[in-house]
This record gives C-alpha cells, sequence and structure tokens, in this order.
C-alpha cells in the first residue's frame, strides 16, 4: 500500500512539473545588453515630437545596424531602449563599441550631441516565445540604470569571458551592491575609445598581487592638508569628527563619512554616511553612492555629502598612482 501511494504521489509530481509553465522551455547561455538613448526627453521638450522621434529613431537604427553586424538577435524596443541578445560576451562588447562609435561619427547625431548608454551581463536565460527571461536579464538592466552617457558597464563575470586584448580595455569600480542580489557584484566598465593609455587596469593587470600592493599610492588634497596613502597607511577614515584622518566640518557630512581602503592595488572608496558621497572623475564621469563602494582611479574630485558644481567649495582632490 506505502508503495503504491509513493507511486502515486511520483506520477502527481510529474504531471504537475509537465504543467509548470517553464516545464520543456528552451534555456541557453546568453550575453544579454540593453541600450538606452541619453536625454531623451529633454529632445522632446526642445524639438518637438516629430523631430525628436527622428532622432531617437536613427539612433536606434544604428544600434540595430551593429547587433545584427555582430550576430545578434533584437528582442525588442521599449520606447527609446533596445534589448537584445548575442551568443558571448565577446559579441556583445563589440557591439556596444560599434554603437557609440557610430552614433559619435555620424554627422547627424553628433550635432545634437546624442549619446546612449549600455548595459550587459552573461548567463543563463529562458527563451520564451521571441523573449528572455532570468537572472542575467535582470542584473543587465540594473547595469544600465548604473551607466552613464558614453559608457558600457556590465560585471566581473562578462569581463572575465573576455579575451585579454578587450580585457585590457576595462576598470573596476569594485564591488557594489545591485538591486536584486543578495551579495554585493563587481561592477565593470569597458572602456571603448581607442586611447586607453590613462586606465589603471593596464598596469594592475600585469602584477601579482604582492607588487601590486606595494605599486600603489593615492594621494589626497583638502585645503592646505595634505595626505598620502600606499601599503604602509592602507586605510582612510573621512569625516566630520576632528578623530578622523581626515575632518570635513560640514553640515552635511556625517562623523564617520566614509573610508578608504587600499585593496590588491586599488583604492576603494567606501561610503557610510547619511548623504552620500560624490565624486568627479577627470574625464567629466560623475559618481554618487550612499552606503556603496567604487574603486578611485586616476584624478578627480571627491565631496562629502553635497553635490559638486560650480559653488562647491570644500572638495576633496584625489590622485591614484
Amino acid at each position: 500500500m506505502g508503495i503504491k501511494n509513493t507511486f502515486s504521489s511520483l506520477l502527481g509530481w510529474l504531471k504537475h512539473e509537465e504543467s509548470s509553465p517553464y516545464a520543456g522551455k528552451e534555456t541557453s547561455p546568453k550575453t544579454i545588453m540593453f541600450g538606452d538613448v541619453c536625454g531623451s526627453t529633454k529632445l522632446f521638450e526642445t524639438l518637438g515630437d516629430v523631430k525628436a522621434r527622428e532622432i531617437v529613431s536613427a539612433t536606434i537604427d544604428l544600434m540595430m545596424q551593429a547587433v545584427g553586424k555582430y550576430q545578434g538577435v533584437m528582442i525588442k524596443t521599449i520606447g527609446d531602449e533596445i534589448m537584445c541578445t548575442f551568443d558571448n560576451p565577446v559579441s556583445a562588447t563589440l557591439a556596444a563599441s560599434e554603437m557609440h562609435k557610430s552614433i559619435l561619427t555620424d554627422s547627424n547625431l553628433s550635432y545634437f550631441n546624442i549619446k546612449v548608454k549600455i548595459g550587459l551581463q552573461h548567463g543563463e536565460v529562458l527563451l520564451e516565445d521571441g523573449d528572455v527571461y532570468g537572472d542575467a536579464v535582470n542584473v543587465a538592466a540594473r547595469m544600465v540604470s548604473l551607466s552613464k552617457a558614453d559608457q558600457i558597464i556590465t560585471t566581473r563575470q562578462v569581463r572575465d569571458e573576455l579575451p585579454g586584448e578587450l580585457r585590457a580595455k576595462t576598470r573596476s569600480y569594485g564591488k557594489l551592491n545591485v538591486k536584486g542580489k543578495q551579495e554585493q557584484m563587481e561592477v565593470i566598465e569597458i572602456i571603448w575609445e581607442e586611447d586607453t593609455s590613462d586606465l589603471t587596469m593596464l598596469p594592475t593587470q600585469m602584477l601579482d598581487k604582492d607588487q601590486m600592493g606595494e605599486a600603489a599610492s593615492l594621494t589626497l588634497r583638502y585645503n592646505d592638508i595634505k595626505i598620502e596613502m600606499n601599503a604602509e597607511k592602507p586605510n582612510l577614515v573621512l569625516g566630520r569628527d576632528t578623530a578622523n584622518d581626515l575632518s570635513v566640518d560640514l553640515e552635511l557630512v556625517s562623523r564617520k563619512h566614509a573610508n578608504i581602503e587600499l585593496r590588491q592595488g586599488k583604492f576603494v572608496l567606501i561610503d557610510k554616511s547619511t548623504n552620500g558621497t560624490y565624486v568627479i572623475t577627470s574625464n567629466g564621469q560623475k559618481f554618487f553612492i550612499h552606503r556603496e563602494e567604487m574603486a578611485l582611479y586616476g584624478r578627480g574630485i571627491i565631496s562629502l555629502g553635497k553635490d559638486i558644481n560650480a559653488n562647491t567649495t570644500e572638495m576633496i582632490y584625489y590622485k591614484c598612482v
């Protein structure tokens, strides 16, 4: 009797699996790309609906041409955003770079300073009725939301799948909290411009972990204060408290606002504040982190608790070597 009940239960389970909406569906490893036209709302406000729509459509057409050139599959367009898949991260990376370059050099679009931002992720996805579902889709959508104009943002997982010449054209922003993920993910920018001489990732990839710790240094300047960080001084505390390594006595600055730590040759800024931390890099890219962390590279400006603009005076200047 027990065996019969067990068999009946198993048969019922099998029937339930067959009726599941995902039973027998096709899954496959794919690289997911989201591409978003930046500033489209302003275009519609300033140029009117017809002209703005023409510009957005022309931009999306160029993006779709790059998808086809690298054997990608267009899944859908959503207003001023595209979603597509590639068989591997290399094809997706080359297509993303092609999109930026073609838009930059297009005479009609360059007049309006059109830019796009792109997010990538690779993983197993569910293919159903011409659409794709899965964790990789969600992460790719999160990457494009983290991206700024002219950027390609992805994860360490994608970077590790790239060959050496493409991997060299990347830089890490450190591990960040990604919505929907319990553990932090290392966020990577893929540099599509030809000149990558200012990338800190290039020399660090040629060093052992021990060597990277010895080679790295960071200089901070705040008013008349200058602080050097290196392997002998790998940690720094910033905030309003006078006991900190660097004290910034401003209303929006928390007592223990942020830390900077040396990790395997990279200096990582860790925000622990109420109002967050603003960073502008030497190439004009602007970041806001709140209870998150990012890797510092090259030169830039840090502002604790207050956005950086023309009226900002209490700024911390940094330079990484």
